[in-house]
């Protein structure tokens, strides 16, 4: 990526902490795409000036995932899942999941992405919906 160019982002899960997380990459100038369930929140960012695209299209280019579901069963599902974005994911891109996870579900997931030539970062969140709309969250990565 040339030095110039901002890393390109993607958001799956814009509730309330998933959303205030793209819109503060907004803020940053950072390119940002998300993805959620609900057209709500997409139609939303796309009015702050971020994009919302179909999985697949969303990860193109992207250097950096945030995942911001609920937990590991919707992690699994989204990594790894029927429609999963690991195949879609670049080598050298970063998954940075927010979800609540147990400690063996994030080590599993860094196996499985390492093997595609993706790092795992498991950085769980604090702050809250208030929080995370001031961009002032407390993210904790290990």
């Amino acid at each position: 990526m040339p030095e110039s160019a901002s890393p390109q982002a993607c958001v799956f899960g814009l509730g309330s902490m998933g959303f205030g997380i793209a819109t503060s990459l907004l803020r940053a100038g950072m390119p940002a795409r998300g993805f959620d369930l609900n057209p709500s929140p997409e139609k939303e960012l796309q009015a702050q000036g971020g994009s919302a695209l179909p999985r697949e299209r969303s990860l193109a280019g992207a250097d950096i995932v945030v995942n911001v579901v609920v937990n590991a069963a919707q992690s699994d599902a989204l990594l790894f899942g029927e429609d999963a974005i690991t195949a879609h994911l670049k080598k050298g891109a970063v998954v940075i999941s927010c979800a609540t996870v147990p400690p063996d579900f994030a080590r599993m997931c860094e196996a499985r992405l390492a093997d595609h030539g993706v790092l795992y970062l498991d950085a769980p969140i604090s702050g809250g919906a208030a929080k995370s709309a001031l961009g002032e969250l407390t993210i904790m990565a290990s």
